[in-house]
């Protein structure tokens, strides 16, 4: 009788859990990748105010990835030489399966949808706001928009499953 009841509750279980498990591992992988260059983001900031160098960040919005692109001086080194810096495929991190960037871009030109977006941090660590935002090619309802304070470095994360994308207001801290 125990085992019969074992049995029955497990059941109820995997009858609850499974059918779910569709919708939580996809949020996963795009939550995952969002907090992944959300953490890169905070630490190009950082290196861009430490180092006193413009540091930028490309997203390559047709093959769902990105990459830091070093100042220059620190691209080489005295082992090196100038030809060796020319763009190596592993330079570039990809999405990972199925996240694919719906749009990068500030309030003044909007999101760009298509080719690749240079995201640049000052001396200063400053930036204007920007608003990176990722989708799933599977469920475009899906999406998690990340949207950076250009001055403070202050950053909001919205996910939705209904495609909502929060609008960048035009006159923001750092709107320039």
């Amino acid at each position: 009788m125990e085992v019969l009841v074992t049995l029955t509750v497990l059941a109820l279980v995997f009858a609850i859990v499974v059918p779910n498990l569709g919708a939580i591992v996809p949020s996963a992988r795009l939550e995952g990748s969002g907090k992944l260059i959300l953490r890169q983001l905070d630490w190009v900031r950082s290196e861009a105010r430490i180092q006193g160098k413009r540091m930028h960040v490309d997203f390559d919005l047709d093959r769902a990835r990105w990459r830091i692109v070093w100042p220059p001086e620190q691209q080489l080194t005295r082992d090196q030489e100038q030809w060796t810096l020319e763009e190596r495929p592993d330079d570039w991190e990809p999405l990972q399966t199925d996240v694919v960037f719906a749009g990068v871009g500030d309030a003044k030109n909007g999101l760009a949808t298509r080719g690749v977006y240079r995201l640049t941090f000052d001396e200063y660590g400053f930036t204007g706001d920007q608003q990176i935002v990722l989708k799933l090619k599977s469920d475009e309802t899906m999406t998690w928009s990340l949207t950076l304070a250009g001055l403070s470095g202050r950053t909001e994360v919205e996910s939705s499953e209904r495609g909502e994308v929060p609008q960048l207001q035009s006159v923001g801290e750092g709107a320039f």
